[in-house]
């Protein structure tokens, strides 16, 4: 199972935007949480970093536990590329993998990061993505 970011709504002709597959998307979730862009539905960030707590414009988690279409909208798009952006400058990366044995490298998982910071500044720019 993978998960595949896509500007169009699902179909089997969807342009995808950005890919990952159930292991990379573990940790782009985990640093999506601790970054305050997503939150609920049983996850919660653990190191509370300061300036990265949810607000009102956190997206709910469920969005991104499965790839069942959901809808990123441009506002929460551009909230989430925002919020990874800080969480890549604050090196969060670096304090989460402490508690994680056998993680991939810091680099590597900052490089999925910051490829989806990317795409979603990209979609914030459009009309948002689906998740799928």
């Amino acid at each position: 199972m993978g998960y595949s970011f896509t500007y169009d709504r699902p179909s089997d002709h969807a342009e995808s935007g950005c890919g990952f597959n159930i292991h990379q998307m573990t940790y782009v979730r985990l640093i999506m949480v601790e970054a305050g862009a997503i939150d609920g539905d049983g996850l919660k960030a653990a190191l509370k970093t300061p300036g990265l707590e949810p607000t009102a414009d956190t997206v709910p988690a469920r969005n991104f536990l499965s790839n069942g279409g959901w809808r990123i909208t441009p506002e929460q798009a551009a909230f989430i590329a925002a919020r990874l952006r800080s969480a890549v400058e604050k090196d969060v990366i670096f304090e989460l993998l402490m508690f994680l044995d056998d993680a991939p490298g810091r680099d590597e998982i900052r490089e999925w990061v910051e490829e989806f910071a990317t795409f979603n500044e990209r979609a914030a720019a459009r009309e948002g993505y689906y998740v799928c």
